[in-house]
């Protein structure tokens, strides 16, 4: 019985994991996971219930305590009421039961699925600490280092090349010879270490968005979802992982993650000196040398017309592939692509010799009004989303 019944439960296991992993498959093809957050950890959906075992009798006289029965009918089981006889959709979840799934196997599946690349540390050494490791031997050292047993080997090894190593020799509290090994000077081994670089395993990740006007609640939204999915892809590769996030109009405030998805400014646009905070940030508060560095911003295409020119320089000269590992630009549903932000840094010829420079949209092809509207669908949006992402991660600039 017992058997049976482990039998039965990995039969259970088996349907439960089929079920899953065709479910997660048709969300990240669609791209609909990306509205789909995460619980710490793991990730929650909902896949359609499994049928439950019944017992069912044929013609056998007067049925089983419940009246008459029919062939095939369910015993002890009673539909809810008005099952199968309404006629509208309902506004309720979706039947079925929920299951759990491991975060990475999630991110997993994504990056097979959207072919998005492993984060790799910069090319350069990058340290994070200096690690001993007594694993040599000295003739000279702190008594407190002394290698006992082979400080005794190199006394026998002495002793017996002379033909030492039999003689007797009294000791005191002794009443007969015994046999002696006493290390001399030359004898003595003491333990000798060795420095380990330890590579760096810290990433920082910096967000930074345009707050102004002309950003509406539809871009934040996006900009929210796209972050998340980044974080998240990112963090996987490192042990310790720091972000930072800041908005900008005309001037540059960090502030916590909450805000910067909410904050609202009604100052005018000028995107450089986001950039040159940052920069001052990563110089003082994440050295290059210790962290691995990537920085991603957002626009809607707006700018002060006389800043571009400065903000391709800070780019150009305090981001480069020796101070950061990757450097994105993604512009949201712009309202014009005339002179937006977007073609100027394309065919600008200091930021094309970057190699660690991305630049990515979404939207770019859909109309927006200043009120925040888009005739972008939802599936749109979400195929969109990953696709800039792609953009931003791939390892070729």
């Amino acid at each position: 019985m017992t058997k049976r019944v482990h039998e039965d439960h990995k039969y259970f296991e088996d349907v439960v994991g089929g079920r899953t992993r065709k479910k997660l498959n048709k969300l990240v093809k669609s791209s609909k996971h990306v509205r789909l957050k995460p619980n710490g950890d793991r990730v929650i959906t909902r896949i359609k219930g499994i049928e439950q075992p019944f017992f069912a009798h044929g013609d056998n006289g007067e049925g089983v305590g419940r009246g008459p029965g029919e062939k095939g009918k369910v015993v002890g089981y009673d539909p809810p009421d008005g099952q199968g006889q309404g006629s509208e959709a309902g506004d309720g979840e979706e039947d079925g039961i929920l299951v759990s799934v491991d975060l990475k196997e999630f991110l997993k599946l994504i990056g097979e699925t959207w072919k998005l690349p492993n984060m790799k540390p910069k090319p350069a050494e990058v340290f994070e600490e200096v690690k001993k490791r007594y694993n040599d031997i000295t003739r000279t050292g702190p008594e407190s280092l002394r290698h006992t047993r082979r400080t005794m080997l190199e006394a026998v090894k002495r002793l017996a090349s002379n033909g030492q190593l039999d003689q007797e020799q009294i000791v005191p509290g002794s009443e007969v010879p015994v046999k002696l090994i006493t290390p001399i000077n030359s004898d003595r081994r003491y333990r000798q270490y060795t420095e380990e670089h330890i590579p760096s395993s810290n990433a920082a990740i910096f967000f930074a968005r345009d707050c102004s006007g002309s950003v509406s609640d539809m871009h934040c939204d996006i900009i929210s979802d796209t972050c998340w999915w980044l974080d998240c892809w990112i963090r996987q590769f490192y042990k310790k992982t720091e972000r930072s996030y800041w908005v900008h109009d005309a001037r540059a405030v960090e502030v916590d993650s909450e805000n910067f998805y909410k904050t609202r400014q009604m100052g005018g646009t000028k995107i450089s000196p986001v950039f040159e905070a940052m920069a001052d940030q990563i110089e003082h508060r994440f050295p290059p040398w210790k962290w691995n560095i990537y920085v991603f911003y957002f626009t809607d295409g707006e700018n002060w017309g006389e800043d571009n020119d400065h903000l391709a320089e800070v780019i150009h000269k305090r981001f480069s592939a020796d101070i950061v590992n990757l450097i994105g630009v993604t512009e949201v549903c712009p309202y014009s692509t005339d002179q937006d932000v977007h073609s100027f840094l394309k065919r600008n010829d200091l930021i094309k010799t970057m190699k660690n420079f991305r630049l990515a949209g979404i939207g770019m092809d859909s109309s927006t009004s200043y009120g925040g509207d888009t005739d972008l669908s939802e599936d749109e949006r979400n195929q969109e989303i990953m696709e800039a992402i792609g953009t931003l991660l791939k390892e070729d600039g």
